[in-house]
């Protein structure tokens, strides 16, 4: 028999240790292995080249994304080897614990527990030096943005000569000649390597591409031209989707018409043999030149719109909006033509006495041009109606005093000799302004499409509450959602630019995405996007399910049921709740959390809940209270001493009770609980309603005490059983005192029962001859 049993348990653990050796790659370990080499190999070369003296700009940037490379590599394949050494550490769990010393085991289990044990010790290894390679790259990559900071600082800090010093012109005109020299003889010598072989054909085909273009530029404008005279010839005030369409549609038009230009320019020229690999550096030179230099016009002119106030969506008079348009556009020729003209310089080997001459007319010219361009957009009138329209970029007018404060610090750099800061801090002002002018033309151009489609009225807003079922509410809140979505996106994309822009390099920027992209360590939990958007994911669907149920729960079944209203709502509340807790206990599954982690903070967060938020976690306990013991139900009429009305929605932390006037009460929890309270509907609706009559002395008190009774009988929610009754209270000073008792089915009616009795019973003893004393008054209904 013991034969037999080990037989089979030897059976079982063959078949489930060959099925769980298939749960791992067997040549993961090598491709690893591999890999580390590989990666260990490059990074050693990266170090030789890193100790090498005197590192360009260039060089220190490729050693960086290098070393960036080795750290975000080596730091996703150690997160990717966690889940195989989980999966071994599974399948070790599964075959028990070790036996003791000297007990025997299974030959096939100890092998098996071997062969595990080696794979994820080597697996552990393996993982543990990817992750000190990924550490020492980090480590590296420091140094290189150390050192390419230092070159940074030192560059834009290198003091030369003022520019009033005339030695630093003289030296400046000496360079532009050698320019022009070098230029003659770069053309001429390139001119001598095409001119035999070059197609002729190729220049012929420039002229066509530029003939048809042109042409065909005018046709199309004329017709855009036509179409767009239809919004102005109206005399109507354009909206603003319109206006901030047109400067967007100009934009890319130009963007797509440089394109359709240049492309089949560029290609005539190429192919006919025309563009060497050094014409090509100045080829482009010319082409980026002349688009970025266009780009800036439209985007001025487009904002501004000189001729066209009902356009503009800036506060610019006529003449202010001329002027801003024709500086921009220069602004962005000069400060491109200096960026390529330096360019092709160095291609050159020109000489350092051009560069620096260069840098210094071109500073002063920018700087210049950006004070005329402040002083245009500050001394100003601005537009006749600029209240009767909504206006863009007037957050920016807060912004001079910075611009002002930058533009002074570049003078003053060009008087000390800081000419390489002077020219750093004019180009990223003309830099900056055009990338926040396109940003933000795209996201007012987004945003008010969306407040203008999710409005309910709209023609969109009606075709989603047709399609969707969704209420005017609803379709609000979606615009809110996408509105704010846009918001945040501008934050992230928008704020990362700007500091690429300004402070860091690519390299930092890359290394910074690829830090987010694989995710940083707290504690045991690996925090990446993709982890949160898995948790955000299970938290957001958890939330739908639990309100889909709690609907369903609503519409099927207790809305069928005769179970009262309050206890409905208990029922749905403590679903509902219950929902909530699954769906973030599964969510902090999906992160990893370690549940007993979670006790364990729990238990220490126990005393500062007990200190610092106790009357909270009072509320919300007596909530459950509440919702459990079912003292005070939705719908109940209860009177306490913070006033009297209905319970209309009981929360986690308060309840809210209408009263009779229309007044919300927003009472904690606790109360409730703790202190003494009427509720005239606990145990059912049923209650019971008084009025007093008082009648002189002179009528019959039979009489009166037979009509007060006939007049409850007849009324149809008056209860037959109990019957009601009347009672003489008291000899009054104003006359007999009666009082006329009844119960109705819901005394939340009871007040406009009490009402119609009052109507019917005046009408009566008018008929009967009975005689009141002006005191009749009524009292207030009673609960039996």
């Amino acid at each position: 028999m013991r034969s037999a049993i080990g037989i089979i348990l030897s059976v079982f653990f063959g078949l489930l240790l060959t099925s769980q050796a298939f749960a791992v790659d067997p040549n993961l370990i090598d491709r690893s292995e591999r890999t580390l080499a590989l990666f260990r190999a490059e990074m050693d070369q990266s170090l030789q080249q890193l100790r090498k003296p005197a590192l360009t700009d260039k060089e220190l940037a490729n050693l960086r994304a290098s070393f960036e490379d080795i750290r975000s590599n080596s730091a996703q394949l150690s997160i990717e080897l966690q889940s195989p050494i989980s999966d071994l550490t599974q399948q070790l769990d599964s075959l028990g614990p070790a036996p003791t010393a000297g007990a025997a085991e299974d030959p096939e289990v100890a092998k098996a527990r071997s062969d595990l044990t080696d794979t994820r010790n080597k697996l552990i290894a393996l993982k543990s030096q990817y992750d000190v390679l990924a550490l020492n790259a980090e480590q590296n990559a420091g140094q290189v943005s150390v050192l390419q900071r230092d070159q940074f600082v030192e560059r834009i800090f290198d003091r030369n000569r003022s520019i009033v010093n005339p030695s630093l012109w003289i030296d400046m005109w000496t360079g532009v000649g050698a320019f022009w020299v070098a230029m003659y003889a770069f053309f001429a010598v390139w001119w001598q390597d095409v001119g035999p072989n070059a197609s002729p054909w190729g220049l012929i085909a420039v002229g066509i591409v530029i003939l048809a273009f042109f042409t065909g530029y005018q046709v199309l404008y004329q017709k855009l031209g036509a179409w767009m005279d239809r919004f102005t010839r109206s005399g109507e005030q354009l909206d603003d989707i319109t206006r901030l369409w047109i400067i967007v549609r100009s934009l890319l038009g130009t963007l797509v018409s440089l394109l359709v230009l240049i492309g089949p320019i560029h290609l005539a020229l190429e192919v006919s043999g025309y563009v060497t690999p050094r014409m090509l550096m100045v080829w482009m030179g010319i082409l980026l030149t002349m688009v970025f230099a266009l780009l800036y016009y439209r985007v001025a002119r487009g904002m501004s719109a000189p001729g066209e106030p009902a356009r503009r969506i800036i506060d610019l008079d006529d003449q202010a909006a001329t002027r801003f348009t024709i500086l921009a556009g220069f602004t962005g020729f000069v400060g491109t033509l200096n960026t390529q003209l330096i360019r092709v310089a160095d291609g050159l080997y020109l000489g350092v006495s051009y560069t620096v001459g260069h840098s210094a007319i071109s500073a002063l010219v920018l700087l210049l041009l950006i004070s005329a361009a402040m002083l245009t957009l500050q001394k100003q009138t601005g537009l006749a109606d600029a209240k009767s329209r909504n206006l863009y970029f007037t957050w920016a007018t807060r912004l001079a005093p910075l611009v002002w404060l930058i533009i002074i610090i570049g003078f003053g750099a060009l008087l000390l000799g800081y000419l390489s800061l002077a020219n750093y801090l004019a180009h990223q002002i003309i830099r900056t302004a055009m990338l926040v002018a396109v940003v933000f033309l795209f996201y007012y151009l987004f945003d008010a499409a969306i407040g203008a489609s999710f409005d309910p009225h709209s023609s969109f807003g009606t075709f989603l509450r047709r399609v969707t079922g969704l209420r005017e509410r609803s379709i609000e809140r979606l615009g809110l959602i996408l509105r704010t979505s846009v918001d945040v996106f501008l934050i992230i994309a928008g704020v990362p630019v700007l500091l690429l822009l300004w402070t860091l390099t690519w390299v930092d920027f890359s290394g910074f995405i690829n830090t987010l992209r694989i995710g940083f360590q707290i504690g045991d939990v690996t925090v990446s996007p993709a982890m949160f958007l898995v948790v955000l994911g299970t938290l957001v669907g958890g939330i739908i399910a639990t309100k889909l149920f709690s609907r369903w729960l609503n519409r099927r079944i207790l809305s069928d049921t005769r179970i009262n209203k309050g206890v409905q709502d208990s029922i749905l509340k403590g679903a509902t709740y219950a929902g909530y807790v699954l769906a973030i206990g599964f969510a902090l599954t999906a992160a990893g959390i370690n549940f007993s982690n979670i006790a364990i903070v729990a238990g220490a967060l126990g005393v500062g809940i007990g200190f610092g938020l106790q009357s909270i976690v009072n509320n919300f306990v007596s909530g459950l209270i509440i919702l459990a013991e079912r003292p005070v139900r939705v719908g109940d009429w209860v009177a306490l001493s913070a006033g009297e009305g209905i319970v209309r929605r009981i929360n986690v932390r308060s309840t809210e009770i209408e009263s009779f006037d229309g007044c919300s009460i927003i009472l904690p929890n606790s109360l409730l609980v703790s202190e003494p309270l009427q509720n005239w509907t606990h145990v059912d609706n049923r209650g019971r309603i008084l009025v007093a009559v008082t009648v002189d002395y002179d009528n019959d008190a039979e009489l009166i005490r037979a009509l007060l009774i006939d007049c409850a009988k007849r009324h149809p929610k008056i209860l037959t059983y109990p019957e009601p009754s009347v009672t003489m209270s008291r000899f009054g000073a104003n006359g007999l005192e009666f009082e006329l008792r009844g119960f109705v089915a819901d005394i939340l009616n009871g007040g406009q029962i009490a009402s119609d009795l009052r109507f019917e019973l005046f009408t009566l003893f008018r008929e009967k001859g009975v005689s009141m004393t002006p005191s009749s008054s009524g009292k207030s209904p009673a609960k039996s």
